[in-house]
């Protein structure tokens, strides 16, 4: 009987709080703002209007009669928009919503538990006891939900990561969580001399011994509690478009602004990270959810969404594998041409400057056809690493992925104005934010990471971190300060295993000497000039008219300096007001003729 009225009781919760402006500012508030979601008053209206309104299609709608008056209408279970990978349904989209919410939920349970005396219970997750904002219009709400949404999955994509990887790799699959499981923040206090010595990072360990050992501390435990070493998070106030921050770095160009986790109180069991992957998986298998970020355009701003952008426009671009594919390059050919008023002829220059400098090759590469100078962005992504000789000096590999990767999953045919004019206009800072990562990475030190190899300075020095064999580390994935920069930057391992097998190893010289290839690369350069040419190109013409109008003043003024010119100052010659009331008889009168023969500006 209870149950049968506890959504009642949500929605009466939620009427109390009508008035509360506090917005959700980390993981776990977040997750609590979308489990109570569906218990406010404004949740059918998100459903019905809002999501409705972005698949409207003028071209679709048809005439209906309505008692005696006609009205347009769309039936939109049916209605698509093409896109790539997949045409976006509002049916999938509107679900993907309903379930958004409710594995918000369940992810909730699974990492901080049910509640208990001491803690938050489960029920009140949906309440809104935490006195969250909702906006009262449909439209405003889902502007909130992407905004909550951009914040919620880059960290819960790193842990979800991390979580899926054994210890052996430097994962966190075997790590614990829960109630008492110590963190960094723990003080010891307690020295066990009769259980098995525990190893930092997870590592399995050997015997049982008698000498004292400190209890160790869970990296999965201290990532949730926001106080991993190198992966500490920002200190956000506020979200959305007056989003509040006051640990964003300003000098590092291209770093995100990364979401606290922010939970406290645990009241579960202990779990380990294998257990919080299967429940993350099943979270993000909601993939119709990211179809809202390629409805509700926003220009890339921080370096892992610019990487993201390009690889997704030129996948696009270099494929044919279905009709929403042929749709977007169409589409994006005309606007080209739209947009250039047809002065832009032959669009594939800068389609081809695009897909050269960004790649498509993250399936399969021929490393072959790769010199260092043509070395791709899509170089630093691959599903493989090019086990080149040393000469070569090519190092691609799977060194990086993004976690970002739900923004700009999905690429309508509906915004390839937006995506061109991104396309053209952003090259220039995605080329300044990878400097700023290369030179991150460069000054990485490894003495203060307390990697042993490195720990003399002797060799690998702050600056010239990655470059040569200075780095002694045995692997890129084993160098402590690598992680941290990669995770400040938006990004973690592309391939842990890979990286690390035998056969494929990757070191830090190797993606240092990638990262300076790709800056080097001529792709770049050439990219950089089709932009050019294609700016130029539709202001060529109003250039040369404004040019032409500035010659014509400029010639006048010199004219007018050198021979007295006055003819476009006209004077009247008529002086006295009764000059104004002349009679038919006095311009018999030879004064009044020779009077109005003085006629001056026309004189030089």
């Amino acid at each position: 009987m209870l149950n049968e009225h506890l959504n009642d009781y949500y929605q009466v919760c939620h009427v109390s709080t009508f008035a509360a402006k506090k917005r959700p500012c980390n993981v776990f508030e977040i997750l609590c703002w979308l489990s109570g979601l569906p218990c406010s008053s404004v949740y059918e209206e998100v459903l019905r209007d809002a999501v409705s309104e972005l698949f409207e299609d003028p071209n679709k709608q048809v005439a209906a009669d309505l008692d005696g008056f006609e009205i347009t209408v769309t039936d939109m279970r049916d209605d698509f928009l093409p896109a790539h990978p997949n045409n976006m349904l509002y049916d999938d989209t509107r679900k993907a919503v309903m379930r958004l919410c409710s594995k918000s939920y369940d992810v909730l349970t699974r990492i901080v538990g049910y509640g208990n005396a001491h803690t938050m219970y489960a029920v009140d997750y949906c309440a809104n006891s935490l006195n969250f904002h909702y906006p009262s219009k449909g439209e405003d709400c889902l502007q909130m939900l992407l905004d909550v949404l951009s914040r919620l999955y880059p960290p819960l994509r790193f842990l979800y990561r991390q979580c899926s990887i054994g210890a052996q790799h430097y994962g966190w699959a075997d790590c614990v969580y829960g109630q008492n499981v110590p963190s960094a923040k723990w003080q010891c206090n307690e020295h066990p001399k009769d259980k098995a010595t525990s190893q930092v990072g997870c590592l399995p360990t050997c015997q049982a011994n008698t000498q004292p050992n400190c209890q160790p501390n869970s990296p999965l435990m201290s990532y949730l509690n926001d106080c991993l070493p190198g992966h500490l998070p920002h200190h956000v106030s506020s979200i959305g478009c007056r989003a509040v921050c006051s640990t964003c770095p300003k000098a590092k160009k291209g770093m995100p602004c990364l979401t606290p986790l922010g939970f406290r109180g645990f009241s579960g069991s202990e779990k380990t990270g294998r257990a919080l992957c299967e429940m993350l998986e099943n979270f993000f298998a909601n993939s119709y959810i990211t179809t809202l970020f390629c409805l509700m355009t926003k220009p890339p701003s921080s370096l892992p969404e610019h990487f993201n952008f390009a690889v997704s426009l030129v996948n696009v671009l270099n494929s044919n594998t279905d009709s929403g594919t042929d749709a977007i390059k169409t589409a994006f050919e005309i606007t080209t041409k739209q947009l250039s008023i047809d002065l832009y002829k032959e669009t594939t220059k800068l389609t081809g400057a695009l897909s050269a400098a960004y790649g498509n090759s993250q399936s399969s590469h021929n490393a072959s056809n790769h010199i260092p100078k043509s070395a791709d962005m899509s170089s630093l992504a691959m599903s493989q690493s090019c086990m080149l000789a040393i000469e070569d000096n090519v190092h691609c590999g799977p060194y990086l992925q993004t976690l970002f990767c739900d923004t700009y999953y999905y690429i309508a045919a509906k915004h390839t104005n937006v995506y061109l004019s991104w396309a053209v206009y952003l090259p220039w800072t995605l080329y300044d934010y990878l400097k700023s990562l290369f030179d991150s990475f460069s000054s990485i030190s490894c003495q203060d990471w307390g990697c042993s190899t490195c720990v003399d300075g002797s060799s690998c020095k702050p600056g010239k971190h990655g470059d040569g064999y200075g780095c002694k580390c045995r692997s890129l994935v084993g160098c402590r300060g690598v992680m941290s920069i990669l995770y400040s930057y938006g990004f973690t391992f592309g391939d842990v295993k890979k990286l690390l097998s035998g056969d494929q190893r990757r070191y830090c010289r190797n993606l240092y000497a990638q990262l300076q290839n790709v800056l080097k690369s001529q792709y770049f350069t050439k990219l950089f000039e089709e932009c050019d040419n294609f700016i130029w190109t539709i202001r060529q013409p109003f250039s040369y008219l404004v040019l032409t109008l500035w010659l014509l003043s400029f010639l006048y003024l010199i004219h007018i300096m050198v021979i007295r010119l006055d003819l476009l100052h006209i004077k009247s010659h008529l002086h006295s007001p009764s000059s104004h009331r002349i009679a038919a008889q006095s311009l018999l009168a030879a004064a009044r003729v020779n009077k109005l023969n003085r006629v001056f500006y026309l004189q030089p």
